[in-house]
């Protein structure tokens, strides 16, 4: 799991290449410290801004994942290469 510590020295871009089940956990764990009401304001706020960085870290892995599926969805089940010429029939 993603700790507060390793989160903030993270980047955005190191952050989304994190596993995406490791992210929904740290996230889950945010939430829950916010649900718990024990958090003062400004700590409020700081994993508020955690929770908004590992939701935009989830967010950026779902919609590389849909690229992909939509991207082997084009190749079809013959596993054309992405960039192939479709072959044109000879008369």
């Amino acid at each position: 799991m993603i700790d507060d510590t390793a989160l903030d020295a993270l980047s955005d871009e190191d952050l989304a290449r994190r596993p995406f089940d490791e992210l929904v956990v740290a996230l889950q764990a945010v939430v829950q410290r916010l649900e718990g009401g024990n958090a003062g304001l400004e700590e409020s706020i700081e994993l508020y801004q955690r929770g908004l960085r590992l939701h935009a870290a989830c967010d950026a892995r779902l919609r590389d994942a849909e690229l992909r599926i939509t991207e082997l969805g084009r190749r079809g089940v013959a596993g054309a290469e992405p960039d192939a010429e479709p072959a044109t029939p000879e008369e």
